[in-house]
């Protein structure tokens, strides 16, 4: 065998490196993921590598990659013209509508560098053991230092992992990062499932109006206002405001109106396919337009228009809801329970369909019927954890319907009557 042998069009795919550069130029959370999976040098199109490099060192000093900055990246480093000048730069925008995919297209990207690599060691070492006055003491370990560097490609040189006092020992805040103060941490992902009529739209509402006015959404006490996105795929535009109204005129009531731009709708009775790039596209658009602190959305069947009954069918479902967290939001999903009974025989609270729901969230809780001798009156709910908690959260374990809000957190055995948690709360300051 020769190097001969090995001579073959090197493996690449110009349109994967076009769509990692576009969605790198699309999303920051986008360009943040595919500078943690590729180096410039995995880049086949040299316009392609002085691009990437361009938004690497943008995205470094803390600035947004977008064409404007990169062109003039470019033209500060002297590359403009190399990197194909400025109207190749929306090119790669238009090339990828989305930058959802942008994960999928930088493995592809990886992948053929990996193979040029080895294409590239495996001719260094034949050529090596095909010379006859090579000594052949070590080659093998020349060959396998070959490989090993294939493999190291794009590896920092100063890898380590701190000791248990080096790791404690920064500068770093580790207090929460509270969007609602005691339930809802920036990036949380939480779903919250019920039977069918149980209140769970009416309750996601509360949530999303209360965090927007500033006040906790079950004690009522003021809490930081947080800018909120609430889509419903579900419901009609006037039954939305029918729902909408009061929970807007009681956070007045109470002093706290919803400020402008501090909580949009958007309604979708047809609903959504967030396995569709147009789909996803608008969603990441709305969400980097209105910069929500807190997503409300679902119901979770109508995020796709087929069962969700696999892992495959919910993988897309879930990269975009991650994606959403990306941006900075905590997110809050509306999920039906299952038909299903589980202990005891009652229904089974975990949300229907692919078992990858049931591990997404940090947080899972359902709404059931309260076995409680003041239930109907006051129209009780327990509130269910359907997971283990990743962390101390401090949710109600009941709900009281009625009042001016449509639900209030309760207390069980609170006075006489049943009491739940209004203006006057009982709930320590948090």
């Amino acid at each position: 065998m020769t190097a001969d042998d090995f001579t073959t069009t090197d493996p690449h795919d110009v349109t994967a490196e076009q769509a990692v550069i576009g969605a790198m130029m699309l999303s920051p959370a986008a360009a943040a993921e595919c500078l943690q999976a590729l180096t410039s040098a995995d880049f086949y199109r040299p316009a392609h590598q002085h691009a990437f490099e361009a938004i690497a060192a943008i995205t470094h000093s803390g600035k947004t990659a977008d064409p404007v900055t990169v062109k003039a990246q470019l033209e500060e480093a002297g590359v403009l013209r190399a990197a194909g000048e400025a109207p190749y730069l929306h090119t790669l925008i238009a090339s990828m509508p989305t930058a959802a995919n942008a994960g999928h297209y930088a493995r592809i990207v990886r992948g053929h560098a990996v193979r040029r690599r080895l294409l590239e060691s495996g001719r260094r070492i034949v050529q090596m053991a095909s010379e006859d006055g090579t000594d052949a003491h070590g080659l093998t370990e020349r060959a396998v230092r070959e490989v090993e560097a294939v493999r190291d490609a794009g590896a920092a040189d100063d890898v380590s992992t701190p000791d248990t006092a080096e790791f404690l020992d920064v500068s770093d805040d580790d207090s929460y990062d509270w969007v609602i103060p005691g339930l809802l941490e920036r990036g949380d992902r939480m779903v919250i499932t019920g039977t069918e009529g149980l209140g769970k739209t009416q309750l996601l509402l509360q949530i999303g109006v209360t965090a927007a006015a500033g006040l906790h959404p079950f004690d009522h006490k003021p809490v930081r206002p947080r800018r909120v996105l609430y889509i419903d795929c579900e419901n009609g535009a006037s039954y939305v405001r029918r729902r909408l109204r009061p929970l807007a005129l009681a956070a007045a009531q109470s002093g706290y109106p919803i400020p402008p731009a501090g909580m949009f709708i958007e309604v979708r009775p047809e609903g959504m396919d967030l396995a569709l790039e147009r789909d996803v596209s608008r969603l990441l658009r709305m969400t980097a337009t209105i910069g929500p602190d807190l997503v409300i959305l679902g119901p979770l069947y109508r995020l796709a228009p087929r069962a969700l009954n696999s892992d495959d069918e919910a993988a897309p479902v879930i990269a975009a809801l991650n994606m959403l967290r990306a941006r900075g939001a905590c997110v809050l999903l509306e999920a039906h329970a299952g038909h299903g009974l589980g202990m005891g025989g009652v229904r089974d609270l975990r949300p229907r369909g692919s078992s990858a729901f049931l591990g997404w969230p940090e947080f899972g809780y359902g709404l059931r019927p309260a076995q409680h001798p003041d239930a109907k009156r006051r129209r009780l709910v327990d509130v269910v954890p359907w997971r283990g908690d990743r962390d101390q959260r401090d949710w109600p374990e009941m709900l009281a319907g009625g009042g001016v809000w449509p639900w209030s957190a309760y207390v069980a055995g609170y006075g006489d009557t049943g009491e739940s948690w209004g203006g006057a709360s009982v709930m320590a300051d948090q």
